[in-house]
């Protein structure tokens, strides 16, 4: 594609010019937007298939459509010319899951003379291109017309393009306008070759006439991992002029005649709506009369709120142009990742990433909203706030129907709709068998000081405040009753009762591959379930003391453990190497150095247990606990305390838990001590989770002389945990420089030195880790909030010139970073290769952080 920048050169002659649906008095084509931001992100595409995936691992779309103003559709620039003429890339966001409507031909503007039948080819024309915040844009020009298209979204369900079409030609002219297109026919493009109608006969696609435009309906649709759709959705397509449609089939062509007198323009209006049910269908008809009647306010009201997320966002002043592209980028990012109010999420809310497979539609994480909104209160606060809210909109009650012991609990992930174990339609990403580190408080204070002094908000401010307050207090309290085993107040990452990792007892169960029969019958009862279908057979496991012993016993080539996974989840480092996770080769591998080959004591020091958690006065069962205190959670837990107080004294009189200030403040100054005494390892200079020491019975704690619970779990090696105090302020200074030392040391976690002009420092277990591979997920990948706190606890302590070299070698080496790449969920730490989603929300908010802070 050719990008020039030239110039249209129009003759301007006094005449009346159809504009919209009435007269304008501006017979000129309306002025193209001006930004120095043109093409952060590479907007361009023309899809093939349905799910067309860049690749089977990551399943991510392969293109970056842009989407804006929480509408649920996003359209593309076209890949080359033969795609001039429309933004006819049309993607879709259906509930959970997003998919191409459309390839980029779908409805192209083509251009003829009505009289004499010459067509002015704008595959040949003189290209403009390009996308930039909040909008997509096409010049083209020929020698005798010109056609300019704006695209940008003006309501949360509705994108809205306005065409200008310019007589170059001295004489008054008929056009002949004329538009075409087709839904895309194949279903995927990861070697599954079917059409749509052969693979999901059900979603029953359906293009109609309508008045001046098209409808799209679709069929009843709850497909598992792919489609989620009701039978009422529908896709609109409104054009401003009159104009006659003719569909056949998934094909439709439409016409129009526009008279144009020499040497002016004129102006008409397109309107694309994705709606998820009639009751949506019918208020957006009636936003679209109203976007008809006077278009242009509209388009001016969308440049408008990005010029203010701009002047907001962009306050760093002593970055480089680089460095506010990648902001600029963040700010795109996380504004396209957010959704506005569907089914059961009653506010707006952001997702983790419209492009990656399990992470669109209205999908919210906690562990993602800390993040997102703690960036987005600094351009964006009503939706940071209503993102925040999204997540406590299922805030666990004492009453709740699945698990009132739970009562101030957040669940993982909440959905466009409930499960049906809720009275909702059902959805497979709903989960609720973990929640996600308590950072909350430190993101809603972060919005209430945004609120306050960087948009005067004063009131809300302490409306904010006093909302979300109770909520939090509630969530702190949680995890001291239900995730703090042996009442120390610094609680463990663990697993809430479900049937994902426990019978309906309550006894915890775990899958495991027994050495023979003999092996597994020996558990008799115990034994209630296994899979034939792998040799060896699988076998299922309740109780606690089985599964012990199990470990103890060491009878087994493999194990699958639900609540380890679910720990895993909750602690928001999925398969962490702290948490047991290694992989069979690195483990005979450790083994090997560790202990002369002898795999059974190798696998003890990876091996993870657990404890119920029960009410003390009826004995109901809470939850599960891993028996391992983990330094991060006990860090962010010190925060949370710190941020209570601070709110407990500013939240207005009457407001539920004001007077607890004292208790958290107490509460802080515990956790700090309990990090530095007993979570330091000073043979090695680093903080690690503990292994509760436990009586011979496996579960009840026995603390040690000096009142640790246990000793640092050295073995499993350094992660990014071993910061956390840096970041939260908890580590002493003798800590921290012992800590800094080690991040600094390019065999461990400094990889930008020790793979110069590649590498990315700070990954998610340090190079000497027995469990590294830059390839894993949670075990060598650089994931940006770890690499966020990272470098911010590093500037606490008064390292902030390795800090910001840091990340300056993030923003240099990171693949895409400061070109058109998509931000991506994680980084490759020896060669900066892009990792897992594109688009990724938490990733670009610590960016934007890191563009603020830095620099």
């Amino acid at each position: 594609m050719k990008f020039k920048k030239k110039l249209l050169a129009v003759v301007i002659a006094s005449s009346f010019v159809l504009c919209a649906c009435h007269e304008s008095e501006d017979s000129q084509a309306p002025a193209l937007p001006s930004t120095e931001f043109k093409n952060v992100i590479d907007r361009q595409g023309d899809p093939r298939y349905l799910f067309d995936y860049d690749s089977e691992d990551y399943q991510n779309l392969k293109y970056n459509a842009l989407i804006d103003n929480g509408a649920w559709h996003g359209h593309l620039l076209p890949k080359d010319a033969s795609g001039y003429g429309g933004f006819g890339g049309i993607m879709q966001v259906s509930q959970e899951y997003a998919n191409f409507m459309s390839g980029e031909s779908f409805d192209k503007l083509t251009l003829s003379d009505a009289d004499t039948g010459e067509e002015f080819d704008l595959s040949t024309a003189d290209a403009n291109i390009y996308s930039m915040p909040g909008a997509l844009v096409q010049v083209l020009t020929t020698d005798k017309v010109s056609v300019q298209m704006i695209l940008r979204f003006v309501t949360d369900r509705t994108s809205l393009v306005e065409t200008t079409i310019t007589n170059l030609m001295d004489k008054n002219t008929s056009f002949a306008l004329s538009w075409s297109g087709d839904l895309v026919q194949d279903y995927s493009s990861l070697g599954d070759v079917q059409s749509v109608e052969s693979k999901y006969p059900e979603y029953n696609r359906r293009m109609a006439t309508i008045e001046n435009g098209l409808s799209i309906k679709f069929g009843e649709m709850k497909d598992t991992w792919t489609i989620r759709n009701d039978s009422d959705a529908e896709f609109l397509i409104k054009r401003s002029i009159d104009n006659v449609n003719v569909v056949d089939g998934r094909h439709f062509d439409a016409s129009a005649t526009q008279y144009i007198q020499g040497n002016t323009s004129s102006t008409f209006y397109t309107t694309y709506s994705n709606l998820h049910n009639n009751a949506e269908v019918v208020r957006e008809k009636q936003k679209i009369i109203a976007i008809f009647a006077n278009p242009r306010s509209y388009m001016q009201a969308s440049s408008d709120r990005w010029d203010s997320y701009l002047a907001h966002g962009l306050s760093n002043k002593d970055a480089s142009p680089e460095q506010q592209r990648v902001a600029v980028k963040a700010m795109m990012t996380l504004n396209g990742n957010w959704r506005s109010k569907a089914g059961d999420i009653k506010q707006s809310t952001v997702t983790p990433s419209v492009t990656a497979r399990y992470f669109s539609g209205a999908n919210t994480w906690p562990w993602d909203t800390w993040k997102q909104a703690y960036a987005m209160a600094h351009f964006n606060p009503d939706v940071a706030m209503d993102n925040i809210r999204t997540v406590f909109q299922n805030q666990i009650q004492d009453n709740d129907i699945i698990r009132p012991q739970d009562a101030g609990y957040l669940l993982d992930v909440a959905t466009y709709t409930l499960p049906e174990s809720r009275g909702g339609a059902g959805s497979e990403n709903w989960n609720e068998r973990n929640t996600k580190p308590s950072l909350a408080a430190w993101s809603v204070m972060e919005v209430y000081h945004a609120l306050i002094k960087e948009f005067e908000r004063k009131d809300d401010a302490q409306k904010w405040i006093d909302e979300m307050y109770p909520k939090l207090v509630a969530y702190h309290d949680w995890w001291l009753t239900n995730r703090d085993h042996n009442h120390n107040g610094v609680p463990e990452f663990g697993a809430a009762v479900d049937p994902a990792h426990n019978t309906e007892t309550g006894e915890m169960y775990v899958w495991v591959a027994m050495n023979s029969v003999e092996d597994a019958n020996a558990f008799g009862d115990s034994v209630i379930g296994k899979d034939e279908s792998s040799t060896p057979t699988w076998y299922k496991i309740k109780g606690l003391n089985n599964y012990n012993t199990i470990l103890d016993e060491g009878k087994y080539t493999d194990i699958s453990v639900g609540a380890q996974v679910a720990t895993g989840w909750e602690s928001g480092e999925d398969n962490a190497a702290r948490f047991g996770f290694i992989t069979e080769k690195q483990l005979q591998a450790y083994a090997d150095k560790t202990y002369a080959g002898d795999l059974k004591r190798a696998q003890a020091d990876w091996q993870v247990r657990f404890a119920e958690n029960r009410v003390g006065d009826t004995g109901a069962l809470l939850g599960f606990s891993m028996l391992q205190e983990s330094v991060d959670q006990a860090s962010y837990m010190y925060s949370d305390n710190q941020y209570l107080a601070e709110m407990a004294e500013l939240v207005s009189t009457g407001v539920e838990g004001k007077a607890r200030a004292k208790e958290f403040i107490t509460g802080a100054e515990k956790i700090k001590h309990y990090i530095n005494e007993c979570m330091f390892d000073t043979d090695s200079g680093f903080f690690y989770d503990i292994k509760l020491n436990v009586l011979s019975d496996g579960t009840t704690p026995a603390p040690l002389a000096n009142d640790c619970a246990g000793l640092p779990i050295v073995a499993r090696g350094r992660g990014p945990e071993g910061w956390s105090p840096l970041f939260n302020g908890a580590a002493t200074q003798e800590h921290a420089d012992l800590v800094v030392k080690t991040m600094l040391d390019p065999d461990e976690f400094d990889s930008s030195t020790h793979f110069p002009g590649a590498g990315i420092s700070l990954p998610t277990a340090s190079q000497s880790n027995p469990a590294y591979d830059p390839e894993i997920y949670w075990r060598g990948r650089v994931w940006l909030d770890q690499f966020y706190f990272g470098v911010k606890g590093m500037e606490s302590y008064g390292y902030g010139d390795d800090a910001r070299r840091i990340a300056d070698d993030l923003f240099e080496d990171a693949q895409g970073m400061i070109g058109d790449g998509a931000i991506r969920e994680n980084y490759n730490p020896e060669t900066g290769a892009v990792q897992g989603a594109t688009n990724f929300s938490w990733s670009s908010a610590h960016l934007f952080m890191l563009y603020r802070d830095f620099f």
